[in-house]
C-alpha cells in the first residue's frame, strides 16, 4: 500500500497588473489583513490573510508575459468564502463598491451563493450553507 500523504493548505497566489489596486480591493472591499510586504529584486508582493487563508498578490516581473483574462478557461476559476449571513456580507461589500458578477441565489436546498469580481476578472465565491 503506498505511503500516506500528508497535505495542508498554505495560499492563494493572484498575479494583478496593479498591485495597489488588487490590494485594496481585497483589503478595503473584503476587510483582508496585510501581513507583510516581500520586496525582491523582482517584485514586491503582499502578503494577505483573508477567513483563515493566506493570499499572496504580486504584479508581473520585469521580463514575465502575462495576459489579461479574455474569456474563462480551464484550471483555476474562482475561491470560495463561507459567511454566515450572505444578505447581509452583500450588502456590506455594495457599500463598499464591490462589483457582483451574481447576486445572492439559492444554489441549492441548504446553499445560497453569490460571485464578486475584483481587479483582473478574480472571481470569488460567497456560500451561505445551512443544513
Amino acid at each position: 500500500m503506498p505511503e500516506a500523504l500528508s497535505f495542508r493548505f498554505d495560499h492563494v497566489h493572484v498575479y494583478c497588473t496593479n498591485l495597489s489596486e488588487m490590494e485594496s480591493w481585497f483589503v478595503d472591499g473584503l476587510g483582508a489583513e496585510v501581513l507583510r510586504r516581500v520586496e525582491s529584486p523582482r517584485s514586491t508582493s503582499v502578503f494577505l490573510s483573508l477567513g483563515g487563508a493566506q493570499i499572496i498578490v504580486r504584479p508581473a516581473e520585469p521580463g514575465e508575459s502575462l495576459v489579461a483574462p479574455t474569456q474563462r478557461q480551464f484550471g483555476t476559476h474562482h475561491f470560495g468564502l463561507l459567511v454566515d449571513d450572505l444578505d447581509r456580507t452583500a450588502a456590506e461589500l455594495k457599500r463598499r463598491s464591490v462589483k457582483f458578477e451574481l447576486e445572492p441565489m439559492q444554489y441549492r436546498p441548504g446553499v445560497r451563493i453569490s460571485y464578486i469580481v475584483g481587479p483582473d476578472d478574480v472571481r470569488v465565491e460567497l456560500l451561505e450553507r445551512h443544513a
